[in-house]
């Protein structure tokens, strides 16, 4: 059946998919793209707040930033809502496949 079922250019069920885990560059980003000149007033105040320099590239640090981004004014919480799903899809659909291998 998953023959029958299979077309060119698909993937095949063992492909991992082509998403990466955000991070803090990926949340930088993202608020530039809701403050534009604002964003680096609105990125310092978050890194204040979740006491990190911005240099950090672990998971637990993008977790921190997103718990401040989480309780700041509603566009940043918008903005957090948004990394915090893609970060879910990351766990969800890549990291389990990646045991696979």
């Amino acid at each position: 059946m998953a023959q029958q079922n299979a077309r060119p250019g698909v993937s095949p069920p063992d492909a991992v998919y082509e998403l990466q885990m955000p991070t803090l560059a990926t949340a930088r980003a993202a608020l530039n793209g809701f403050y534009g000149p604002h964003s680096e007033d609105v990125w310092r105040t978050l890194l204040f707040a979740s006491g990190l320099t911005g240099q950090e590239t672990d998971a637990a640090a993008f977790r921190r930033l997103i718990s401040a981004m989480q309780v700041a004014e509603p566009m940043t919480r918008l903005c957090a809502r948004g990394l915090t799903v893609r970060a879910a899809a990351y766990e969800r659909l890549v990291e389990p496949m990646k045991g696979k291998k």
